[in-house]
């Protein structure tokens, strides 16, 4: 735009110091032929007219020229624009999209953890489960075998009870086999022998 002004000023400003050189010559009425008839006109108006014209339409397409420049940058300002907001929207459904996909991400390894801490406990609980039905197999069994013992110690001890009573019976009857024969042998060497006195058994009881 500027070098159009400044190329109609160059272009003007001698014609007009030509013009006012010449006002005086310009001004006087010469024969102009318009080709179907002719008048006595000045010259002035030619000059003059020509130059302000060329300047006017030189001017007038450099005004349009700047008018059609200056709705291209309004369009593309709102194509700019447009495309910024378009960007915007793309860019809050895309970070929209993520925060889904980051949730739904999210939502199944809770659901994993959830599952499997779940898992964990059900395991947990039937190994609880069979350690407190060992446990209590075991002590049964222990308490079996301790009832066991018990009973086989008791059947002993009435076992050796017994032995100890045929034993005592046997060692009775054996000091009353012999007493006769101690009695028959006092007898032959003349001493009498006394009836309360009785052989002694081992433990010091008397037969």
């Amino acid at each position: 735009m500027r070098v159009r002004v400044w190329v109609t000023v160059v272009l003007f400003v001698p014609l007009s110091v030509l013009a006012a050189a010449n006002w005086s010559a310009l001004r006087t009425p010469v024969a102009v032929d318009l080709f179907f008839f002719s008048v006595n006109w000045p010259l002035w108006p030619f000059v003059m007219a020509v130059p302000l014209l060329l300047t006017a339409v030189y001017l007038g397409a450099a005004l349009l020229d700047r008018a059609r420049q200056l709705r291209q940058v309004a369009s593309l300002e709102r194509q700019l624009e447009e495309a910024r907001k378009a960007l915007d929207r793309g860019r809050e459904a895309a970070l929209d999209a993520l925060a889904e996909r980051f949730e739904a991400r999210i939502a199944g390894l809770e659901s994993v953890v959830e599952g499997s801490a779940n898992g964990l406990e059900t395991r947990l609980r039937e190994r609880l489960s069979g350690i407190d039905a060992h446990l209590g197999r075991a002590e049964a069994e222990q308490r079996s075998r301790l009832e066991a013992v018990a009973a086989r110690v008791a059947a002993v001890r009435d076992e050796l009870a017994a032995d100890v009573g045929e034993a005592e019976d046997a060692l009775l009857r054996a000091l009353r086999a012999l007493a006769p024969d101690a009695e028959e042998g006092a007898s032959e060497e003349g001493a009498e022998p006394d009836d309360d006195v009785r052989p002694a058994l081992p433990d010091g009881r008397q037969p």
